[in-house]
């Protein structure tokens, strides 16, 4: 299964990709993400193999999602693989300097691990885009609101 999402964001690209590499501004805007751990360390120089752990909670429960950052280019690219017993996910985030603006583009590549889970992928396909629906518009909402408070390149 494949999600793309595209938006523009009224916000500088360091703004944005601020967002998507810091763990606490990730925790804002990534419904139920509790934690983010790194078991062999946090690669800060070149993040590309970093190993990671998501804690998140989903109704009520509590998920740990195992992932590696496979590639990192301030300010316009982080992709990352995420993993499971019920799935592989793939996840590119793209952002494009457009002056004040920032194009955004998102691509995610699901791989379900067994006739079940992609039956309950596709009876869930509706919750999923709903749910990064919620989560785009609140990384929009923060960018943008982070770019009115920041003083301009002249002041």
């Amino acid at each position: 299964m494949e999600i793309t999402y595209h938006q523009e964001i009224l916000a500088p690209i360091d703004v944005v990709f601020s967002y998507l590499e810091d763990d606490e501004k990730m925790k804002l805007w990534m419904e139920g993400l509790e934690s983010i751990e790194y078991p062999e360390g946090k690669h800060v120089d070149n993040p590309v193999g970093t190993q990671f752990i998501h804690t998140i909670r989903e109704g009520g429960h509590t998920q740990q999602y195992h992932g590696t950052v496979t590639e990192f280019d301030p300010p316009t690219l982080i992709a990352v693989e995420l993993h499971s017993a019920a799935f592989q996910i793939s996840v590119t985030y793209e952002l494009t300097s457009a002056g004040r603006k920032t194009q955004f583009d998102y691509h995610c590549e699901i791989v379900l691990a067994s006739l079940f889970h992609r039956l309950m992928g596709f009876l869930f396909w509706w919750l999923t885009k709903r749910l990064l629906k919620s989560q785009m518009t609140k990384l929009k909402e923060l960018s943008e609101q982070e770019a009115v408070r920041r003083p301009g390149p002249d002041e």
